[in-house]
């Protein structure tokens, strides 16, 4: 009986013997395969776990130009999106905490405060790759973060904006409505209950104060980017700036340039600027500005004499000598050249085969030259009634008849008024030219043009016109045998009214009138 009862139960403990060395081998085997693929493992199981939180849009930022790692700092808000690829891939998209860490999923919590941008690409990606063997890593700023700067002074509405790390001093400004341009000289001061408000000036755009959460201060000037599109000192901004825009100064601390350049005048002054920086602001050098040297007009010690420097232009402009640093209240010229590419020309017009504008050389093209040009006459042209007229010329600017013409004619005399009366039906700036005798070869009559003049040709007359008192007016044909009387007779006849010593002739071209 006792053999009976001990002999299975030695099978039972043979066969849980059997089972567990089976459940042991297979532990070990899934132990090992899970060793194996830890890393994947817990990577996909985070990503899986975290994808919802991690991965969100991300909204661009208009840039004006690439941000640079080395000066950018990163902080709180800023996104960074890192990138995994090699044994295992992920994307993760992660916003700096306001304590200024990153927290990287199976990596932990990186802490980037004080880091600019290259920096922090460095450390996160040397974390990672701890974590992670045979990957490769990048980290790229995706979003820039928002934060408030601080405005004030000589603005429309000084107060708290909001900005980012590509944002300029401008561009606060402008939010902030802009500079103030009105200029206040006499402007009362104002009381508002127990305080009383003094006016600002006109805004200085060269002077402006900048100044970091850190203490340091920079001076923004931001005409250099309004003048130039030249923005090294229009600089962005970082969490917690003030920006103070002074009252420029109205009458000095100015400096100007004259003559040849684009943009002559007086510019605010800035303790930066060189002479190429002027003329920069200036719009640089004109096509006719002499650049072999420029004048430099400085006070001296007094403040009231000054000094005149010739500077090398040529050479300063080509980097062969060093620029000059300027000073308040320096003044700057630069000579123009006289005559420089003129570009004149005349115009033709009425009865010539090519009627239009033709260029002339100064002092030497003459009539007969623009005509030749213009491929002469058309066999309708009326060279007797053919003219010549310049305008705006001291040259057959009359002098008398400019008095005269401010004068009331009971004012004037019997000969100023009978000069005064001719002079006014002649036409202003006719130049006598005899084009008949001129072009049957006498060139004694020939006439250099100058630029502006018009030469016109016109068509025969065919018609004369008889007013007055005769029986019928109007417009009779023209035949070169009849006198005036002809033409009188034609129209009917003197009328029972007509004064026959009265008769006059007025030239149709010139409108002058002569008596028969």
């Amino acid at each position: 009986m006792i053999w009976r009862v001990i002999k299975p139960t030695l099978g039972i403990i043979r066969l849980i013997l059997v089972t567990m060395v089976v459940f042991i081998f297979l532990t070990v085997t899934v132990s090992a395969q899970n060793e194996n693929n830890a890393k994947t493992g817990d990577l996909d199981l985070n990503r899986s776990l975290l994808s919802n939180m991690v991965n969100k849009p991300v909204q661009a930022t208009p840039l004006d130009q690439p941000v640079d790692p080395n000066s950018y700092r990163v902080g709180p808000g800023d996104e960074l999106t890192i990138f995994i690829w090699g044994n295992i891939q992920a994307q993760y998209t992660l916003t700096i905490t306001p304590e200024g860490k990153l927290l990287v999923p199976t990596v932990g919590p990186l802490d980037l405060s004080g880091m600019n941008l290259a920096e922090a690409k460095r450390f996160i990606e040397q974390q990672v790759m701890e974590r992670y063997r045979n990957v490769k890593i990048t980290t790229d700023l995706t979003n820039l973060r928002i934060f408030r700067v601080y405005v004030g002074g000589a603005v429309n509405m000084p107060g708290v904006y909001m900005a980012n790390g590509a944002t300029r001093v401008s561009e606060v400004i402008g939010m902030a409505g802009g500079f103030v341009l009105e200029d206040l000289k006499g402007k009362q001061w104002e009381r508002e209950g127990n305080d009383v408000n003094k006016p600002l000036g006109i805004a200085s755009h060269r002077n402006i104060i900048l100044k970091h959460i850190n203490g340091v201060a920079d001076t923004a000037d931001v005409l250099r980017f309004e003048l130039a599109a030249d923005f090294r000192y229009d600089y962005r901004l970082s969490d917690g700036d003030q920006i103070f825009v002074p009252a420029r100064e109205k009458d000095i601390n100015l400096y100007g340039i004259f003559g040849g350049v684009r943009n002559p005048g007086y510019y605010e002054y800035s303790y930066r600027d060189s002479l190429k920086d002027l003329i920069l602001l200036g719009h640089g050098l004109t096509l006719n500005a002499d650049s072999s040297e420029a004048e430099l007009v400085r006070f001296d010690q007094d403040n009231k004499s000054s000094q005149t420097i010739r500077l090398p232009l040529k050479e300063i402009l080509r980097g062969s000598k060093p620029d000059i640093h300027l000073l308040p209240d320096d003044r700057v010229y630069i000579k123009v050249r006289n005559n420089f590419n003129e570009k004149q020309q005349v115009l033709v017009l009425g009865e010539v085969n090519y009627p239009g504008f033709y260029a002339i050389k100064p002092e030497s093209t003459f009539i007969t030259d623009i005509i030749k040009q213009a491929g002469g006459f058309t066999p309708l042209a009326s060279l007797s009634e053919a003219e010549m007229t310049r305008f705006a010329s001291d040259e057959i600017k009359d002098r008398e008849f400019e008095r005269l013409k401010t004068m009331q004619v009971q004012d004037m005399s019997d000969i100023e008024y009978e000069y005064f009366k001719m002079k006014s039906r002649q036409k202003p700036g006719r130049v006598s030219v005899d084009f008949v005798d001129l072009f049957l070869g006498k060139k004694t009559g020939d006439v250099k043009l100058h630029d502006g003049d018009i030469i016109m040709i016109p068509r025969i007359s065919e018609v004369v016109n008889v007013s007055g008192e005769v029986a019928n007016p109007g417009l009779l044909s023209y035949k070169p045998e009849y006198t005036y009387i002809d033409y009188i007779k034609q129209a009917g006849g003197f009328s029972f009214r007509a004064d026959k010593s009265q008769v006059r002739l007025i030239k149709g071209v010139t409108g002058e009138w002569r008596k028969p």
